[in-house]
């Protein structure tokens, strides 16, 4: 496979979010704190990226106008929080489908201790690769069930729930849609606060492979909408750029955009998005009917918020996974190694599976595999966790 290693302005550098067919989106995500630590790094020794150059590839066959980064999407994204304006990159000419596999597995083994992975991307996505070899930790039960993702009030043309539908099972922390009960809470404050505002014209161009850059902005259109927590700042700046109205949703700690003329509208109520992610929110917006301050903290809003989240949280509580009594994984299992007796399960008592009827419904997949015990060796399991669990505490 062709390779060439070039200084890329960062401008002309995308995170992986799945653009290109072959190559599924990254399945790790990031808190504002490992955005920091990489900045830090970035900033304290010039060295860090030359000594560990971003690895993308072309973002279309045979051009070289814009690349995706593969590997090193995190210190893509701590370029350009810092400032860089390029950044030392080794582009791969994939050709063949054995190149493509490569590509695939270095992005997996790029992927670091920083971050949070999504199970259900890898489970449905990158089961093609050694995971467990390349250092992916297994599967373990209780994971949150974002099945129910809604896209009741989202605009889009027709075909747009089938669209949707086939990214339901890949949700990572940056796909952070919004509850319906605390997006029409947001939507009827704006209207009542800030409107009236004509519904029909509220844009949401965040979902799924979505390019905001080049969606339809109708004359007079508001973009109402929570997006990308990971290119938030660049967001707010392309609407200010453009003049198109907006009021976005944003995390509170870093809601601040430096020297974007906005108001910032302080909430800062944990919201619990569909993806099972708690993140402190608040807004940002462009609207003219606030463009005299700086900061407004509207009570009325943060109660809204606050009592549509109370109530999404209700419901999703009802959404989980629960665990079977016979069902049982290695992660599981493993937590009985924290008791004080050992404990060994016979071949009889034991039959190997690699998904259950629940999940396949579901087209999900039970990360790792598992065993289903007998129902005595279910029993004896269970009572042993739980004798771990108690010497542990």
């Amino acid at each position: 496979m062709n390779k060439a290693r070039l200084d890329i302005p960062v401008s002309k550098l995308s995170g992986n979010s799945g653009q290109l067919p072959w190559l599924p989106k990254n399945p790790r995500s990031w808190t504002l704190g490992d955005i920091n630590r990489t900045v830090k790094s970035i900033t304290t020794d010039p060295d860090f990226l030359e000594d560990r150059p971003l690895l993308a590839v072309p973002a279309e066959s045979g051009k070289g106008e814009r690349y995706i980064v593969f590997a090193g999407n995190l210190r893509l994204k701590a370029c350009k929080e810092s400032g860089v304006k390029t950044a030392p990159v080794v582009i791969y000419f994939p050709e063949t489908d054995d190149d493509r596999e490569t590509v695939k597995r270095r992005a997996m083994l790029d992927n670091g201790s920083f971050g949070s992975w999504d199970f259900d991307a890898l489970a449905n996505e990158w089961d093609d690769l050694p995971l467990v070899d390349l250092g992916v930790p297994a599967w373990e039960a209780e994971q949150p069930d974002v099945n129910h993702l809604s896209t009741e009030g989202r605009e889009g043309g027709e075909g747009y729930d089938e669209f949707v539908d086939k990214f339901k099972p890949k949700l990572t922390t940056d796909d952070c849609y919004t509850p319906v009960p605390v997006y029409d809470a947001v939507v009827d404050w704006v209207d009542k606060t800030l409107g009236p505002i004509d519904r029909d014209k509220i844009v949401r161009p965040f979902y799924p492979g979505g390019d905001y850059q080049n969606a339809d902005y109708p004359e007079g259109c508001i973009v109402l909408d929570n997006p990308p927590f990971s290119i938030y700042s660049e967001i707010v700046r392309f609407y200010l750029e453009r003049g198109i109205h907006f009021f976005l949703f944003g995390p509170h700690l870093s809601l601040k955009v430096k020297d974007a003329d906005v108001t910032y509208v302080l909430c800062g109520q944990g919201v619990t998005y569909e993806n099972g992610a708690v993140v402190n929110t608040s807004f940002v917006t462009n609207l003219p009917q606030l463009a005299e301050y700086r900061i407004a903290i509207p009570v009325a809003l943060y109660r809204a918020v606050r009592a549509a989240d109370e109530e999404n949280t209700r419901k999703a509580e009802l959404s989980r996974y629960r665990r079977p009594l016979e069902l049982w994984t290695l992660p599981v299992l493993s937590k009985i190694a924290k008791g004080d007796d050992d404990y060994n399960v016979r071949k009889s008592d034991v039959f190997e599976i690699q998904n259950i009827d629940c999940l396949k419904e579901q087209g999900k997949s039970l990360y790792g595999g598992g065993f289903l015990f007998s129902s005595a060796a279910a029993r004896e399991a269970a009572a042993r966790e739980a004798a771990a669990r108690e010497a542990a505490a």
